[in-house]
């Protein structure tokens, strides 16, 4: 007669036990669902915001660029204004920095990887190019002067 009893008993702590842990384990795979999806807000929110600091940069060196193309026209008509020797020089400067330009505005438009990792070396990049070209065009005003 025990026995029949501690059998059912067993039976029926292992089955509340499973039950137990069945929703222990619900529980944990709704904490998990939630933390991708958590994750996943914060991977967008990462994402969009390196976009719009890449669009705004992308906007702040594109005018560099625009101001440069003023300075190239500023000199080509300041060449033709020249004599014929300062004119050769100016000319040699003037595809020099329209080429420099041109390179700088292929880089910033092909730049596609917006990670975090990436975007430090790229800007660190860009920015430098764009100084020493802005150095160049100093120094050829200065040039001329």
């Amino acid at each position: 007669m025990k026995k029949p009893i501690i059998r059912i008993a067993f039976a029926a702590l292992i089955l509340s036990a499973s039950l137990t842990s069945c929703k222990k384990t619900e529980d944990k795979i709704q904490d998990a669902k939630e933390d991708v999806v958590d994750a996943k807000v914060e991977v967008v929110k990462a994402e969009t915001e390196a976009l719009k600091d890449y669009e705004d940069y992308k906007t702040e060196i594109s005018k560099k660029i625009t101001d440069n193309e003023l300075k190239i026209a500023d000199l080509k008509v300041k060449a033709i204004e020249s004599s014929k020797d300062q004119k050769q020089r100016l000319n040699e400067r003037i595809a020099d920095l329209e080429l420099k330009n041109r390179e700088l505005k292929t880089k910033l438009d092909s730049y596609a990887n917006y990670s975090a990792d990436t975007w430090e070396a790229f800007r660190a990049d860009v920015d430098q190019k764009a100084a020493a070209l802005e150095k160049e065009f100093d120094e050829t005003n200065t040039d001329k002067k």
